[in-house]
């Protein structure tokens, strides 16, 4: 290799592919911020601070002007993460905490970065990552771990006529009919079920699974059921024979809020996945493009060296 080595042109080709990331992060609506940890200094884009409803021209450029915002709470748990992460124990960095914004209430965000750089000593030197506003998410789980199981509404049937010989007000309440509505099981498809589809395929499934004289196959879990009013409900349902007094008694819960609550999350959870992919494609492309930097500046450093000239690099990129 010749001495005469001069600086490459990646850095250029690097601060483009970068410029590029935390563009599509933006557009996103995600918060992108870039640590150099030996000084503390931090570069938070715009996004991040308009996610708080903070001014983009307001001047952050230190680590606690994130930390004073993060919950006390909250505090903790997140910097032994990024510890864990710049002592190399962690593959990445992720935390999901609260932050305050501007009018002083908590959102919930999901912080995930990568250490792109260490010094020949090992020191960590600089760190990228990203914010994302999870709140919605978190209001949801909120939401369902604190929903009381809905009452159970339940009516009797006579094995040998089909008519009912008691239903409850929250039985007929739940599948959207006025008290008084449901007075046998020839009817009650007709009575509840307002789609043709939802009543054809929900009658089938009933008779197949009787027919089947399974009694573990008599119960339903989350029925679509769109009502004589139109409302569209999920329900869950069940029969169960009693034989020897000739009757059956059927049993409904309205799971409505659970079931669109459990699917809310999945859509968000899908939703951060797939970004998050993003984010470890782009995280391992940086490093090795990092690597190869500071791998091309020792070996230039090494030549210097031999030529009895002072480095021209130091560990910082």
């Amino acid at each position: 290799m010749s001495p005469e080595v001069s600086p490459p042109s990646s850095p250029t080709a690097a601060q483009a592919s970068e410029a590029r990331w935390k563009l599509a992060f933006e557009a996103n609506g995600d918060g992108v911020w870039d640590w150099d940890i030996p000084s503390g200094r931090v570069e938070f884009s715009d996004g991040f601070k308009t996610m708080l409803g903070v001014p983009p021209d307001t001047s952050w450029h230190d680590v606690q002007d994130w930390s004073d915002r993060v919950h006390p709470d909250d505090l903790a748990g997140v910097l032994a993460c990024i510890e864990d992460h710049l002592a190399g124990r962690t593959a990445t960095y992720s935390s999901e905490h609260r932050l305050q914004c501007a009018d002083g209430n908590w959102k919930w965000v999901l912080g995930r970065g990568l250490l792109l750089t260490r010094g020949a000593s090992g020191a960590p030197l600089r760190m990228l990552g990203s914010h994302t506003d999870i709140s919605a998410t978190q209001r949801v789980d909120a939401d369902r771990r604190m929903l009381e199981p809905a009452p159970i509404g339940s009516a009797v049937y006579s094995a040998a006529t089909g008519l009912t010989v008691y239903v409850s007000a929250s039985f007929e309440q739940v599948h959207g009919v006025p008290r008084g509505t449901l007075t046998s099981v020839m009817d009650f498809y007709d009575d509840v079920f307002a789609d043709p589809e939802e009543r054809r395929s929900f009658r089938e499934r009933v008779h197949a699974d009787i027919a089947s004289g399974d009694h573990m196959r008599m119960r339903w879990d989350e029925v679509p059921l769109t009502t004589r009013g139109g409302e569209r409900r999920w329900v869950t349902a069940a029969f169960i024979p009693i034989p020897e007094r000739h009757i059956i008694v059927a049993t409904v819960q309205d799971i409505t809020d659970t079931y669109l609550a459990a699917e809310a999350l999945k859509r968000q959870t899908v939703h951060l996945r797939e970004r998050n992919v993003d984010l470890v494609r782009f995280n391992r492309a940086a490093v090795d493009r990092e690597l190869r930097m500071v791998e091309l500046k020792q070996e230039v450093n090494s030549l210097l060296s031999r030529l009895g000239e002072p480095p021209r690099y130091d560990d910082r990129l």
